[in-house]
């Protein structure tokens, strides 16, 4: 388990400090926490994920009750556990739907070969994500189907 950063990591480190709505906050959060984990953008989804840690560390300063605390405490924990992976996971599949459009087998290819530098980099980091070890498998299929396409031509 991943420790949630400190707020001063964050890009947007006080940009909510002196708010006072904890539900708008708490929207925040939440909007934030839901895009860094689905965005296929990775400028996007850490851009949201900064979000979201400055937005729990102004929940966390407010006075908000007890349950709402340890819920949004909880869904960050998940999010600091799940960014990394997800991220390249996420980055990973929006290039390999950008390449299932490209007619040209050769920019298909780099786009795959893209993606599987990304899965791979992830895999490293956690051999033991199950996810990122089935989307590799899944994506070197992938590039032995469009290798064998472009032989065909």
């Amino acid at each position: 388990m991943s420790s949630i950063p400190a707020r001063a990591t964050s890009k947007y480190a006080g940009q909510y400090a002196r708010t006072v709505d904890s539900q708008r906050i708490v929207e925040i959060f939440a909007d934030s926490h839901r895009i860094a984990l689905s965005s296929k953008n990775p400028e996007t989804a850490r851009d949201r994920f900064a979000l979201a840690v400055e937005a729990y560390h102004q929940i966390m300063s407010m006075p908000v009750p007890g349950d709402v605390r340890s819920s949004i405490h909880d869904s960050m924990v998940t999010l600091v556990d799940r960014f990394p992976a997800q991220l390249a996971a996420n980055e990973s599949l929006g290039l390999r739907e950008k390449a299932r459009k490209l007619k040209t087998v050769s920019k298909r290819l780099d786009l795959l070969h893209q993606a599987r530098d990304i899965l791979q980099r992830a895999a490293n980091a956690d051999p033991t994500n199950a996810a990122i070890q089935t989307a590799v498998v899944e994506l070197h299929d992938e590039i032995a189907d469009a290798e064998a396409a472009a032989k065909g031509l």
